[in-house]
This record gives C-alpha cells, structure tokens and sequence, in this order.
C-alpha cells in the first residue's frame, strides 16, 4: 500500500477512535462499533497519555508515521476477523476518569528548580578542610562528596571539592561550608527554573511508552511474517527513544532533587617582605632603603600595613607614597588597600646616616587583614655596617748633601664609608736629622724624635695632606724616615698604614758642577757618564732620522749616474 493511503488511514483510525471515546460510531451502526472497539482499545493510546499528547502536540512524526502503519495494518485485520469482543463501557467510562486525574495531576506539578553555588574560602590546612567538609555531608542525610581535586600544599593551587545535597537543605550546606574557612574570597549561587523542560520529557515519555503498548498488542495480532518484523523494528525504535528520554529525565531529576555546590579551597596566602642594604652609603650622606612585599597566594590580601622601624642614627628625608613618617615610633608606615594575588610590589624611604659609627640596623614588618602562612617571613632586616680604612702615601727627594734641607709631603686617606675619630699621623726622624719645620699642624716631640699630627674626625671618603722639613746634619750613608696613620677606630685594612722612605745623605754640596774632576764623587761620575751616553744615543737617533733619507737619496743618484754612462759607452762602443 503507498505511504500516503497508509498515513489516510492511520489518521481514519484515529478519528474514528475518537468519535468511539464519545460514543458515536464512524460507521453508523452499533455493531461496527462493537466491532471496532477492540482494535480501538488495542491501537490508542492510553487516556493520560493520549490527553497530554493533543493538548502539546509533541508527537514526533516518525512516531505518528509508525502508529499510522500499525493501525492500518489493524484495520484491515479487523475487517477480516469478526469474531472480536466488543469493548464494554465501563472500560470507556475508565479511561475518561484517567485522562481527567491526568490532568489535574499535570496541572499540580511541582515546580522544578537546578539549584547551584560556588564558594570560595581560605583555609589554613587543606587535608584538614577536606575532612572537615567530608565530616559535614556525612551528617546529613541524602548529602555526599561527589568529587575532590585536591593538590600539594601549595600557596598557589587551589583545590575544589564538589558536594551534593538534598535541595531542600541547599542554604543550610552552604551556610555550613562557609563556616569552614577563615575568609570568604567569594560566593556565587544560582539556580535555573526546569520545569517545563521537566514536563515535556515526562509527556514525551509517557507518549512513547503508550505507543510502545500499542506496538505490542499489534505485534500480538499480527498473522504474517512481514507484519511481525515491521512491527518489531518499530517496537525497537520506540524502545531506544524510551531509554533516551527516561536517561534526561532520570538526569533531570537528579539536578533537581539534589543541589550542587562547588567548594574552593584556597591556601593561606604567603606574604612576604625582603630588603636589602643599600649601596655605596657612607656616614653623613643619604641612602635609600628598598623594601619589597609579595604576596604568593591565589588570593588578595587587604589592609596590608608594613612599617619600617628606622636606627637611632638615621634622619628621615623622604619615603614613597604612601608612606608617612611617625616621629613618637621613628618609624616609616605604609598602609595599603590591597595586594593582589600572586603580586609583589616596592616602597622605599629615604635617611641621612648620622650615627657614632656603630652598625645601623633596620626591621621591616608586614601585616594583613587575613589569615597569611610562616609569619615569620613577615619581618626583613638589614645591618648598615661602617669601618674605616686609613692608608698613606709620601713623596720626597731620595738625596740630599750634608747641611742642607730635605722637605716631605704625606698625603692620608679615609677610604671607609664611616668616621676615622682621634686620627695620630706620625713620622719618626732616624739620628743625623734635625727637625726644622712642619705645617698642617704638626708638631715635634724631641724625645721620641717624631712628628705628630692629630685630627679628631676625619670624614668618609675623604684626604688631607700636610708637610714638614728636616736637616741632614752628617753623612752617614742612608736615613730611613718611617711614616704611620692610626685612629681610635679599627682599620678594616691596616696594610697601607705605614709607609718607610730613604734618603741618601752625600758628604758635600756637588750642586752646579758642570765638569766631572777628581774630587766629584762615584755617584756624581757615573751620573756624568749617563749623561754622556745619553747625549750619544740622541745623536745618533738624530744622525738615523735626519741624516738617514738624503744617505738613502744620494746612493740611489750616484747609481743611477753610473747606469747611465754604462749605457752611453756601450752605444758609441
């Protein structure tokens, strides 16, 4: 039969199954009412089903294309079996009575709501908050960790637990798990309204089901074997819908019965402050004192206050914003709003080292609203150390003849970075010498044949110089003159502090002597005849370089000369 008679007839069936519902025969007759009340009540669908079906008109086409083919296939059944029982009217009367509770039951439906939350809350120990939270669902009823991504204790990862619950005890969990942190970072509660969603599948199923039933009687009442296996691929099409539908709905169902909610567990942020001391700093100068704060959590630590408690010695001049200085405390405060996660950030201030030279030392704290992990990484310190490093240096001639003057220049240093206090620069004179002069204050101590000079401060990074005469009273060979430096400090490098000179004492004035005689002595001889030697070697260079090139240019006319008169003989020859 073509598909289109079949659909005719499959939709014949089921208006004449309707004017049968109402007690009217399509055939205009009681007896062909009788005669089709048994395939009517075999092919139709039950009454709750068959309601909801015409009221929604959510029947598949694919399914009223298979209802259509079975029924058509138990039309003509009928006609050729007239040995069928008539359907009593009790049964009719039954049906009615079940599509109309249907409704009213479809009508009453509860309302159905997917309730959901994520929490986020900070926790000191993660394996302890994981079993706390498993403590929780375990006393109440219905509720279970559906799952749990728990990682290393680490300050940024963070691990999620996920609980359901019965929905009717939705705020009472989430009030429970926000009781388990020390902070919540955050809460996000949803919930989406299902219900129509939650119907439609319940009126789809049932629509299913039902033609189910009526592919099972058909299949019953079927005489042949092309009949049989249509109706059974029928029945297995139907069939797998069921279960996909049965498979949402049962889904449905369980989002619906049983809340959701999302545990974050973030780590106990690490705040940290680091410092270093500054470079190149030297007493009675200004320095800057760096100070770096970072938070390594996943979370934002507020209301952070780091305060930079200062030495006695230090002078405060300026400090980044926004930071204050606090004189009853001596100290530099920053107040900060917030900190972001996984952030750092610097401040810093600016002294002056006015200090006695001892070492200055500095202690930064750092402080949150919140909860942070080791507080005793929250405070940094630093040690300002200062030394002195004293050295000298002395020029003067190497001889000089009996009788005369010999003069000295002592140059001293502090190449520290703090004062060099009570400074004693001392030149010892060996015997044969005669202290004539000193200046730059010093003065001469006929007892320890010495020259003194004191400063009570020398500053940082700093020199002087000063300069004293003295006589060469006989010739003795030669004098050694001994120079130190000390000061009420300790040198960090004593090394360069003293520094040892000689000077050739020569037995009588050769001054101005142009002539080297017999009475000139050794050293005056052999400097003579240096300068005769060197007067030589300039000649000679002199002879090389200017003399040099016109040697050079006469060879080479002279050969050129004679080349030519070579040429000229052979020619007349």
């Amino acid at each position: 039969m073509p598909r289109g008679l079949r659909v005719l007839v499959a939709a014949l069936v089921v208006g004449a199954l309707g004017l049968a519902a109402c007690g009217e025969s399509p055939f205009g007759g009681e007896s062909e009412e009788r005669s089709m009340a048994a395939p009517a009540m075999a092919m139709a669908p039950e009454g709750p089903a068959a309601m909801v079906v015409q009221e929604s008109d959510r029947m598949s086409r694919e399914t009223a294309t298979a209802m259509g083919m079975a029924a058509e296939r138990a039309v003509i059944r009928v006609a050729d079996t007239s040995a069928a029982p008539a359907a009593p009217a009790a049964a009719k009367v039954q049906v009615e009575s079940e599509s109309q509770e249907s409704i009213v039951q479809a009508a009453a439906t509860e309302r159905r709501v997917i309730r959901d939350a994520t929490i986020g809350i900070v926790v000191g120990d993660i394996a302890e908050a994981v079993r706390r939270l498993q403590a929780l669902v375990d006393g109440i009823p219905g509720a279970f960790v559906a799952s749990a991504d728990v990682r290393d204790d680490d300050p940024r990862s963070i691990s999620t637990v996920t609980l359901r619950a019965p929905v009717e005890r939705f705020d009472e969990v989430r009030g429970l798990v926000r009781e388990q942190g020390s902070e919540v970072v955050f809460e996000d509660v949803g919930g989406r309204d299902v219900t129509a969603e939650f119907t439609d599948l319940e009126a789809r199923l049932r629509t299913a089901e039902a033609t189910e039933r009526q592919l099972l009687d058909i299949l019953a009442t079927a005489q042949t074997v092309s009949d049989t296996l249509e109706v059974q691929r029928e029945l297995l099409e139907v069939r797998s819908r069921i279960e996909v539908l049965q498979g949402q709905l049962n889904l449905l169902a369980n989002q619906t019965d049983l809340a959701t909610i999302t545990v974050r567990l973030h780590p106990a942020p690490d705040l940290r402050i680091e410092r270093l001391s500054p470079e190149g700093y030297v007493m009675h100068g200004s320095a800057e004192m760096p100070i770096t704060i970072a938070n390594h959590g996943t979370v934002d630590l507020r209301d952070v206050v780091v305060r930079d408690q200062l030495a006695p010695g230090m002078v405060f001049e300026w400090a980044s914003s926004p930071g204050v200085y606090e004189a009853a405390s001596h100290s530099v405060v920053w107040e900060i709003d917030r900190v972001g996660a996984n952030t750092s950030q610097d401040v810093w201030s600016r002294v002056r080292l006015e200090g006695d030279g001892s070492p200055m030392r500095v202690t930064a704290t750092i402080t949150a609203s919140g909860v942070v992990r080791e507080p005793d990484e929250d405070r940094a310190e630093a040690t300002l150390p200062f030394f002195v490093d004293l050295s000298v240096f002395k020029e003067g001639e190497a001889s000089v003849p009996v009788g005369q003057d010999v003069s000295y220049y002592i140059n001293f240093h502090n190449r520290g970075n703090g004062d060099a206090r009570e400074v004693r620069l001392t030149e010892r004179l060996p015997e044969g010498m005669t202290f004539v002069r000193a200046e730059g204050g010093g003065r001469y101590d006929e007892g320890t044949r010495t020259v003194v000079w004191e400063f009570p401060r020398m500053a940082p990074d700093s020199g002087q110089g000063v300069f004293y005469e003295a006589r060469v009273e006989r010739s003795e060979g030669r004098f050694e003159t001994e120079t130190t430096i000390v000061s009420a400090d300790e040198d960090r490098a004593d090394v360069d502090n003293r520094v040892v000179t000689f000077l050739t004492a020569l037995p009588e004035d050769v001054a101005g002597r142009d002539v080297f005689g017999p009475g000139t002595t050794a050293r005056g001889a052999v400097g003579l005849l240096l300068d005769v030697l060197r007067f030589l070697a300039n000649a000679a260079i002199v002879v090389v370089i200017v003399a040099g090139p016109f040697a050079v240019v006469g060879v080479l006319v002279w050969r050129g000369v004679r080349a030519i008169k070579k040429r000229r003989t052979r020619s007349e020859a």
